[in-house]
């Protein structure tokens, strides 16, 4: 962690401190001052928001925001819950923020990592659950992601060092009987994708290009992810880690063109260097200009020339892998 990540965090346990006292004016001047430092850090983007909304709302009461019962309470009733269903489909968690939403994800996939949740960690939670307003159901199925996708990950990380049986995963995430069973075809695709030589994530609204390349890139030894849409593709990435993204640009009506899904991914820490090649029908200078200064790898125009991709692909796969052991070899 370098020096302004440290600081950051130590800032970050001070507003927690200074909400916990009721004092939610002093917390949003401290959280303007991260921002400062670090303008897209999630978890002051956060606070900033929900500080701002509270201090909005008339009759407020600060310091009844952390009664001690919320403080040492464990159980699931001492926090905000929602009558309703008893699964929410993520689709209605938009009633949490983008912001908060992206902040409360991000600390359970912390918390979950290792697939061992401390005392302390769970005083995070219930504390972030208890501020923010995270409902019961919300939480539940939130967590329940994260724990699965860092159960996948796990088993990643695993295979990398050598590991074949997965038994001792399944208790440490605490996965379920059903939750296995539904598990296990990703599971499979994602061993699948660990003996070939890179996952390649490809997006097209013509299915029968994605058929093309499919075959191409199966032949030639990668594995694929295909769909036809970025909305389809950021539900994949929830699961799946590509080595390299094949994208269109334009997707007929649909909400998501190209270049949206290119600054979405790009958000997405993990993917930060991940190459990705833009492929199109149309060869106009604008959009080859407009891509390379969003940052993109590569520009390819249909009718694509399978050699040239491969190369593409290839050649951008192998200099991901020379920085990785460059940077691994600087820090040994």
């Amino acid at each position: 962690m370098n020096e302004s990540a440290k600081n950051i965090s130590e800032l970050l346990r001070s507003v927690d401190k200074i909400i916990k006292n009721g004092n939610l004016q002093e917390a949003k001047d401290l959280i303007e001052k991260i921002l400062e430092i670090n303008p897209k850090n999630i978890y002051a983007r956060a606070y900033s928001e929900r500080i701002s909304s509270l201090l909005k709302e008339k009759g407020f009461t600060p310091a009844s925001l952390f009664s001690e019962k919320q403080k040492h309470d464990q159980s699931a009733a001492s926090l905000p819950e929602e009558n309703g269903t008893e699964h929410i489909p993520l689709v209605l968690h938009r009633k949490l923020s983008d912001a908060i939403l992206v902040a409360y994800k991000t600390l359970l996939d912390e918390v979950w990592k290792d697939g061992c949740v401390t005392p302390f960690e769970q005083e995070r939670i219930i504390a972030m659950r208890s501020f923010f307003a995270v409902s019961k159901d919300e939480h539940d199925y939130l967590e329940q992601n994260a724990r699965l996708t860092c159960y996948l990950t796990a088993i990643k990380n695993g295979w990398n060092k050598g590991m074949r049986d997965f038994t001792d995963l399944r208790g440490q995430f605490q996965l379920t009987d059903e939750e296995d069973s539904i598990l296990q075809p990703k599971v499979e695709r994602l061993i699948k994708s660990l003996k070939s030589k890179g996952v390649i994530l490809s997006l097209d609204d013509d299915k029968n290009f994605l058929l093309l390349v499919e075959r191409l890139l199966e032949k030639n030894g990668y594995h694929t992810l295909n769909t036809t849409s970025g909305e389809e593709a950021l539900t994949l990435l929830e699961h799946f880690s590509p080595d390299l993204v094949l994208c269109d640009i334009a997707f007929g009506h649909q909400n998501m063109n190209g270049f949206m899904f290119y600054e979405r991914f790009r958000s997405i820490e993990r993917f930060a260097s991940t190459p990705f090649i833009f492929i199109s029908a149309l060869n106009q200078k604008e959009l080859f200009r407009s891509g390379k200064k969003l940052g993109v790898d590569d520009y390819l125009t249909k009718p694509i020339d399978n050699e040239l991709l491969l190369a593409a692909v290839e050649g951008r796969l192998r200099r991901v892998r020379e920085m990785q052991t460059h940077d691994r070899y600087l820090t040994t």
